[in-house]
């Protein structure tokens, strides 16, 4: 090999350590732009596949803090076919897999980790093998693995090379950090039982919708909900029985929320869905569908595994641009759940002078 030719490869090598600096500069100020859990893993993972050029990827996380285990998140799986219960397999913390990475916190491929006897046969590599894993790089916050990727085979069907594993390893390190600091929010805005943002959270929110409406002459619309004859029905059921309804009841408003809405605990029993760029006949629509979701749905009695079933009441208010705080379009939505409440529950109203 002639002198140029050593010189061009020696340049181009450079130019691609500089070109991958500057992609981990920009996704480093992308990751820690924002705070929503769930946008960020898929933001994550969007990112892995770019890079990588593959179409598998998916992510092991701690679902509660000090669990002990690491468990897919249920948003992360991307491109892998798994069945359920492969979908609910768990990693422990302290499996020998993790106590590896905590020694050596970076990508590894699967053909490396087959040339370990220490590792090639335990029941975790066994799984991911099935699972179609090729390569698997560790999340790392504060000195702690927090997280595992889990990527599939190229496009290309060509062995990763060692800068693409020094870039994931980077990029994993910036990601363990994102992670952590938006599970540390989530920690401090969500209610922990029925995992809808906190009384606060929903204050706060609401108020910066309003502040844009008026800005901007956007929509806004406020759903407020509350499950009907609940203190008879924790009377005669218990509360444990009661909890387990709020946590489906939650559910059913979560899942029935789109991305861009608000779904909080008001109080108690009472839960509300802030909803930005939605109209009054959409809110309407909204309170419907999870009315009829809620009134669907078969509870068990954790007490003796009986079925339980429930029912909502829905009040909708709108935004004014003669509102002036919080308290004016809250009012109107609580007092449109009371009509609904006193004229046979179950229903939706929305309200009207």
């Amino acid at each position: 090999m002639s002198f140029k030719e050593n010189t061009d490869i020696v340049f181009e090598h450079y130019e691609k350590k500089i070109y991958d600096q500057k992609q981990l500069l920009e996704i480093s100020r992308a990751l820690n732009s924002t705070l929503d859990y769930k946008y960020l893993i898929d933001a994550i993972l969007n990112i892995c596949l770019a890079q990588l050029q593959t179409l598998h990827a998916a992510m092991y996380l701690e679902p509660e803090i000090d669990l002990g285990i690491f468990k897919l998140e249920p948003q992360s799986i991307k491109g892998f076919e798994l069945s359920p219960d492969e979908q609910n397999y768990e990693i422990k913390i302290d499996s020998p897999l993790i106590h590896y990475f905590e020694e050596k916190p970076k990508a590894i491929t699967m053909d490396q980790i087959l040339q370990m006897e220490v590792l090639n046969q335990i029941p975790d590599i066994v799984y991911l093998r099935k699972m179609g894993a090729e390569i698997l790089v560790p999340l790392n916050a504060k000195g702690k693995i927090n997280g595992l990727l889990v990527l599939g085979e190229k496009m290309t069907s060509e062995e990763f090379l060692e800068d693409e594993k020094e870039f994931m390893t980077t990029l994993a390190n910036l990601a363990g950090i994102a992670v952590d600091n938006a599970r540390l929010y989530e920690l401090a805005t969500v209610d922990m039982m029925t995992g809808l943002k906190i009384h606060h959270y929903f204050q706060t929110k609401l108020k910066e919708e309003m502040e844009r409406c008026r800005k901007k002459g956007t929509k806004l619309s406020l759903l407020f909900t509350d499950v009907d004859k609940f203190k008879s029905f924790n009377d005669t059921y218990g509360h444990q029985a009661g909890d387990v309804v709020l946590i489906e009841v939650a559910k059913q408003l979560i899942g029935k929320a789109q991305r861009h809405h608000i779904p909080a605990r008001y109080g108690g029993e009472e839960f509300c869905l802030v909803m930005p760029g939605a109209t009054e006949e959409e809110a309407i629509a909204k309170g419907e569908e999870i009315r009829k979701a809620v009134e669907a749905m078969v509870v068990k009695n954790p007490n003796d595994d009986s079925d339980l079933k429930v029912t909502l009441s829905v009040g909708v208010s709108s935004f004014r641009p003669t509102d002036r705080n919080n308290k004016d379009l809250i009012e109107r939505a609580d007092k449109a759940l009371y009509q609904a409440k006193h004229s046979g529950r179950n229903r939706t109203i929305c309200y009207k002078d």
